[in-house]
């Protein structure tokens, strides 16, 4: 089965969008090629806009409703989807994490997912009231899966200096987290780095956001608050990589980061 072919429009704006533009290329006999000159992009991009990897941008939007007469038809979909919940977005996310041969992330409050230890996911799930605590953990622990996979996943992550000094369950459920991240901080596919332990500003904070590249298209992610959103907008994602960078600018180098969570790790009692 085909990307395309997998979409539900009946769960996300984005995915009805691609639906339709393929379908009304189609009753127009347009190739995809031909569409690429009209919409002065490459083929590939409209294969992309097509399987829903990559976000039709309200800009060219404007161009098929234009070339197509359909009175603003795509520009509104487009706009009423970047303001709308995707029903879908966390098994969108989980989907992309499978497929990303590269992993960006910022992490203000927690440990990253990706390296949690079974016991801190529990105690996070459980601090947090979830009704479902060992579900959400095996379901977490099968995640990190895309790291030690054959051809694993690269990962970058940065964590504030919060995240490595904030207590979730008992001084060994820290213990175990914090030797864990001095373990994989050795693997050849993660790069692990926390922001100055001098705790002062820095640029780009906010809330915790995640991109991730595949082989397809890219996704960004970010929390606002308790809730998130993603995007497969290549503003929405750039934007997201120059924060990354801006933060990385005021944190401690690999080696550094590795001896404050040493440090941290030898005074818990």
């Amino acid at each position: 089965m085909s990307r395309a072919d997998s979409l539900r429009p009946d769960y996300s704006l984005w995915h009805l969008i691609a639906v339709e533009l393929r379908r009304q290329r189609q009753i127009r006999k347009i190739s995809g090629a031909a569409l690429a000159v009209i919409l002065d992009c490459d083929r590939s991009t409209v294969a992309r806009y097509e399987s829903g990897d990559v976000q039709l941008p309200v800009g060219r939007a404007r161009i098929l409703d234009r070339e197509w007469g359909l009175l603003g038809f795509f520009e509104n979909l487009v706009k009423h989807a970047k303001e709308a919940q995707d029903l879908e977005w966390w098994e969108t996310f989980k989907e992309y994490e499978r497929r990303s041969n590269l992993v960006k992330t910022y992490e203000p409050s927690l440990i990253p997912g990706l390296l949690q230890r079974e016991a801190y996911a529990r105690a996070v799930f459980t601090t947090s009231r979830r009704t479902d605590v060992e579900e959400a953990v095996a379901e977490r622990m099968t995640r990190q899966q895309i790291l030690t996979r054959p051809n694993p996943c690269k990962l970058m992550a940065i964590l504030d200096t919060a995240a490595i000094l904030r207590i979730f369950g008992d001084a060994d459920v820290m213990r175990d987290q914090l030797s864990h991240l001095l373990e994989v901080s050795e693997w050849p596919n993660v790069y692990l780095r926390v922001t100055s332990d001098r705790l002062i500003g820095y640029g780009g904070v906010g809330g915790g956001f995640t991109v991730m590249q595949t082989p397809t298209g890219d996704l960004g992610f970010a929390t606002v608050g308790s809730t998130g959103h993603i995007s497969l907008d290549p503003a929405d994602i750039q934007e997201q990589a120059i924060r990354y960078d801006q933060i990385g600018m005021s944190s401690l180098t690999i080696e550094a980061s590795r001896a404050f969570i040493a440090k941290t790790l030898e005074s818990i009692s």
